[in-house]
């Protein structure tokens, strides 16, 4: 394989991964925003449990991470934007999704009582801003590295 068939292969998935933070971002956020308390736990809980599950959500989540491993082994870092796009996906990964939103989903269903309006309300606005936050920095990471594929310095 080329450096650049393995840039555009990883860089495919890194948006595919993208675009589903945008969508559970976007539109189910939306839909949780219309929710009475007790519905959003509900969904909450289906979400978050039916993400881990999902194929689909695996390999969009880890698979880039995965291939960065042998692609740096193979081609470097020389390519300085596409490393920065890497960096910047995996660093999304690290210390937004894992010590902050996966938390919040297990906060909201497994911490506060559905009775717990004030409480509830509080959080989904929580998971609103660190899932909207996460999709933007995935973009950046998807954007970061098409200019590192089409070679601008």
């Amino acid at each position: 394989m080329t450096r650049a068939f393995t840039e555009i292969l990883i860089l495919v998935i890194n948006a595919l991964s993208a675009d589903t933070l945008a969508y559970i971002a976007g539109v189910i956020q939306k839909v949780m925003n219309h929710m009475d308390e007790a519905a959003f736990q509900n969904l909450t809980k289906q979400l978050h449990k039916s993400m881990h599950r999902s194929l689909y959500m695996i390999i969009t989540a880890e698979l880039p991470k995965i291939a960065f491993i042998p692609y740096f082994i193979i081609f470097g870092f020389t390519n300085w934007w596409f490393t920065a796009g890497a960096v910047v996906a995996v660093a999304a990964s690290l210390f937004v999704s894992k010590p902050l939103i996966l938390p919040t989903y297990k906060k909201i269903y497994d911490s506060l009582e559905s009775s717990d309006v004030s409480g509830l309300r509080e959080w989904r606005r929580k998971l609103q801003a660190r899932n909207r936050f996460r999709a933007v920095l995935q973009f950046v990471s998807v954007i970061l590295m098409i200019i590192g594929l089409y070679g601008v310095s």
